[in-house]
């Protein structure tokens, strides 16, 4: 994954195309003209979300968390 690349992001209301940009050093999305604005960037590593294996778990000095991530976009090809 690098800056300019493409994804889809499934949502609730349906399915939403963006470009991937570094923002601060970090690879993710803006959701719209108005969070650019406002620097409501979503990076990459929080569009993960619970996979069909995931387990409820606990790590010392950080808290709950949750095994075996999946990522919730879909990488669209050029």
């Amino acid at each position: 994954m690098k800056a300019g690349d493409r994804i889809r992001v499934f949502t609730r209301f349906g399915t939403k195309d963006f470009t991937v940009e570094y923002f601060r050093y970090c690879l993710g999305v803006f959701s719209s003209e108005e969070a650019r604005q406002a620097n409501e960037f979503i990076p990459l590593c929080g569009l993960y979300e619970r996979g069909p294996d995931s387990k409820d778990d606990y790590i010392p000095n950080y808290g709950e968390c949750y095994t075996k991530p999946v990522q919730a976009w879909m990488d669209i090809p050029k």
